[in-house]
């Protein structure tokens, strides 16, 4: 019986110490520490960044012609005498994350309008209906008619190459009035919707209209516009990247009026 307990008491310990009698050149090598008892370096190297995470901020400067056909604005009066155009200019502040652009932006316009003989849808010049003789900035003392606006932007970005995307996008905001559109309320002689000149001209510029005291014409009426003006934003265009900062920018769409556009912009 003790041989037997003997015998069980010698496997234990020699199960237990077994581990202990191993050779130094048995035991694993563990990792040295630096004196500062940091761990060593990992040898496999930090992922990189995702670039879409990556953040950047710019500014563009941008330039915007508007050109509205006598056609499109003949869909909301009966007659008009010209297109409407405008020259812009402005800038953007510009935040970017990977294809997507937030602008804020800044731009001043000063819109031109086709001097001539206007009339409303539905008047008839030739049974007594007054008709508009819009005037031009050049001979109003209004200066024409302008307006500054500020609007937010969002753009994405569709690659097509590594320098070029498609670009889209919209937005809106306020354009805030500036100057006046003038006219004179004409009463015609001698004239019909079809054949306005110059029986809607006015004596001032050589025509027969005549105003509606039958004097002679004094100073020009200036319509009743809001001082606050909405800016309804869509954009489709193209974006060339000569560089990953520098940005050009080819684009059109609607901004309240039909325009196409070209920026240049540069990201810190």
């Amino acid at each position: 019986m003790r041989l037997a307990t003997s015998l069980l008491i010698l496997t234990i310990s020699g199960t237990s110490w077994g581990g202990a009698a191993l050779t130094d050149a048995d035991k694993p090598v563990q990792p040295a520490k630096d004196p500062a008892g940091s761990p060593p370096p990992s040898a496999e190297p930090a992922p990189a960044g995702n670039p879409e995470d990556l953040v950047e901020y710019g500014i563009d400067l941008r330039l915007r012609s508007v050109h509205v056909p006598t056609g499109l604005l003949e869909l909301f009066v009966d007659r008009a005498a010209d297109g409407a155009s405008n020259f812009g200019y402005g800038f953007d502040l510009v935040r970017r994350k990977g294809n997507l652009e937030l602008q804020l932006g800044f731009e001043h316009e000063q819109i031109t309008v086709g001097q001539g003989v206007w009339i409303n849808k539905g008047d008839n010049v030739g049974a007594g209906a007054e008709a508009d003789y819009v005037l031009d900035p050049s001979h109003s003392d209004s200066g024409g008619l302008g307006w500054y606006t500020v609007e937010f932007t969002f753009i994405n970005h569709v690659p097509i190459t590594k320098w070029m995307s498609f670009r889209y996008g919209g937005g809106a905001g306020l354009g805030v009035i500036t100057g006046a559109l003038t006219h004179f309320n004409v009463i015609c002689v001698g004239a019909t919707n079809a054949t306005p000149e110059p029986g809607c001209v006015p004596t001032t510029f050589n025509g027969r209209g005549q105003d509606s005291d039958g004097h002679d014409f004094g100073q020009p009426v200036k319509y009743d516009l809001p001082p606050v003006f909405p800016v309804i934003n869509g954009i489709i265009g193209l974006q060339f990247k000569p560089t990953d900062k520098l940005t050009i920018n080819l684009e059109g769409g609607i901004r309240t009026l039909p325009f196409f556009g070209v920026s240049i912009g540069y990201f810190l």
